[in-house]
């Protein structure tokens, strides 16, 4: 398993609220964890930061391991609650949160909010996760398109996050083959470069931080309003 990550804070923003935590525990067994914080001023940052501290000891040890998962984005939502109530400046801080562990040829995951999972499998692109916005409540009920989602002036409009009233996250499973790819994103990287675009990238011969490479410069060159953060897994 081959494993890149990369952050970037954009041309707009003036700090980088994007955390994101890539662990490999054995050879055929990794976390990937991202987040992407909301609040002004600090609070968005605490909040991405918190929802990562949940995951620091984790390792897999059970027969279900997206309720694990699960587990772990409800002690994150709590741990952010705490410190919300404790430091009226952080109030209304949350983070979007998605957690995916791959172990041999298996993949789970958990999440909440605009940040994504992509799984490339011979060719294709697969969306794995739903965006918990208002947009992504659109497109799931086939009002609009995922290109209008993608551009929808509701986009980033949040309908649950870690942290806030509203944060149930959504798990799953899905399997891998030998040459897959599988991408973790903040909404910087995929409101900018479509999932055509993510797929033609993932499809180059090039090393997998080149291909990071390369999808940051689109991003930028699309005008890089937000934080960018992409990690990438070959299995």
């Amino acid at each position: 398993m081959q494993i890149e990550s990369i952050t970037h804070q954009g041309l707009q923003r003036k700090n980088n609220e994007d955390r994101r935590l890539v662990k490999l525990l054995d050879n055929d067994c990794a976390l990937l964890v991202i987040a992407d914080g909301m609040g002004g001023h600090a609070g968005g940052e605490v909040a991405a930061e918190l929802a990562l501290e949940s995951f620091e000891g984790y390792r897999p040890g059970g027969p279900d391991i997206s309720a694990e998962l699960l587990n772990r984005i409800e002690q994150a939502h709590n741990s952010i609650m705490e410190r919300s109530r404790a430091l009226p400046s952080l109030r209304g801080m949350g983070t979007t949160l998605t957690a995916l562990c791959l172990t041999g040829n298996s993949a789970f995951w958990a999440h909440a909010g605009d940040t994504r999972i992509y799984h490339f499998h011979k060719g294709s692109l697969i969306r794995i996760t739903e965006d918990h916005t208002i947009a992504g409540m659109f497109l799931k009920k086939g009002e609009i398109t995922r290109e209008q989602a993608r551009l929808h002036p509701y986009g980033h409009v949040l309908t649950r996050c870690v942290g806030c009233e509203q944060h149930e996250p959504d798990s799953g499973e899905f399997a891998l083959t030998n040459g897959d790819y599988v991408l973790l994103s903040s909404d910087g990287l995929h409101d900018l470069i479509s999932d055509e675009q993510i797929a033609a990238f993932l499809s180059e011969d090039i090393t997998i931080a080149e291909k990071l490479d390369r999808m940051i410069s689109a991003c930028l060159q699309a005008g890089g309003r937000d934080n960018i953060t992409a990690v990438i897994a070959r299995i």
